[in-house]
């Protein structure tokens, strides 16, 4: 994931987050000798278990599907591939190029194949995540910011990120940060401390992480709080290892969250949401590409619309509770607690 990439979700967080949706969900990417069409052919089946990891979201559950007659056949799911050549460390021009194969595989195809396996699909509408990183190494202490993060710890965090479809943005570590947060209230756990510093960026989830460096080794402390997580944990390994591991873990709980089976052949369900504080063009069009986006909605209809309040009727598949979750995050709807049953649901636009 680029430094322009995270740059931007930043961007558009600043002015109130919608949750952030994965455009590379159904991609995955690992380092190549050559061009060879037999070793691409004999790396399709690991980047496609890759991709399914990314979709399924919890990998305990993935480990346990009989995924061998799918994988065996993991060309026939590929949409497109490319070769790349990438700076191992990025702007380290003394360092070579490392040549890459990306692949791209068929969204459609793919969840077809989940749902055969009886396992759940995670859409690509995923809660946001604000990574406070403090980083110890040889006495040096330091929080990691969008510009100043060394590009060998921000490398591994955000392919570990990536590797697990996690949308991540990391503060700026400006005046107004430095003035808010402290290296203290990372290490101490002041969580007070922390969710005011990261309220100008409007997160779904907010992260902490104590690295310790040590040579080639790293122990991170996580906490992680929002969108129905609030947990801590440790990992250990190289440091590529021991990011992976953490974002692996704040990952599978997620999917516990979020992802679901969903029959599509199954009759769809529908709800009237009835939502406030619709006052102009602008606000019916942010609300129905939002809307349109999320995987689980497969029909919308106006019912009414009035001065101040917009009737939809929709049709959504599986559970109406992973539809609410999902609609929670990056907070543009918020619910009325006084909603009157499944039937009907209120909710009020966020400015």
């Amino acid at each position: 994931m680029h430094r322009l990439f995270i740059a931007l979700i930043l961007l558009s967080l600043t002015f109130g987050s919608h949750a952030a949706e994965v455009d590379n969900l159904y991609q995955a990417s690992a380092p190549v000798n050559s061009r060879d069409e037999q070793e691409r052919a004999k790396l399709t089946p690991q980047l496609l278990q890759q991709v399914m990891l990314k979709v399924v979201g919890n990998k305990a559950l993935l480990e346990t599907a009989p995924l061998a007659p799918i994988l065996s056949q993991a060309g026939q799911y590929m949409q497109q591939y490319e070769y790349r050549r990438n700076n191992i460390l990025g702007a380290d021009l003394t360092e070579p190029d490392q040549l890459a194969l990306s692949v791209r595989f068929d969204p459609a195809a793919v969840n077809r194949a989940i749902n055969e396996l009886q396992l759940p699909v995670w859409g690509n509408n995923r809660p946001d995540i604000l990574i406070w990183a403090l980083v110890e190494n040889n006495g040096d202490t330091a929080i990691l910011g969008l510009e100043t993060a060394p590009v060998g710890v921000f490398q591994p965090l955000s392919r570990a990120a990536e590797q697990r479809g996690l949308p991540i943005l990391m503060p700026l570590m400006d005046l107004q940060d430095q003035a808010a947060l402290s290296i203290a209230d990372i290490r101490q756990g002041n969580q007070a401390a922390v969710a005011a510093a990261s309220e100008r960026y409007g997160a779904d989830i907010v992260m902490t992480a104590v690295v310790n460096l040590n040579a080639d080794a790293a122990q991170v402390q996580w906490r992680a709080n929002g969108a129905g997580v609030s947990d801590s944990w440790q990992t250990q390994g190289n440091m590529q290892e021991a990011f992976a591991a953490g974002m692996g873990h704040l990952a599978d709980k997620l999917a516990l969250q979020f992802a679901q089976l969903v029959d599509n052949g199954g009759e769809a369900q529908r709800l009237t949401m009835q939502i406030k504080d619709v006052l102009s063009y602008a606000d019916f069009s942010r609300l129905m590409t939002y809307l349109d986006k999320l995987e689980l909605i497969s029909d919308i209809r106006v019912i009414n619309l009035g001065e101040q309040q917009l009737d939809l009727d929709i049709a959504f598949r599986g559970s109406i509770d992973v539809l609410q979750r999902t609609l929670a995050v990056g907070s543009l709807l918020i619910e009325d607690p006084q909603s009157d049953s499944n039937e009907a649901k209120h909710y009020r636009l966020k400015p």
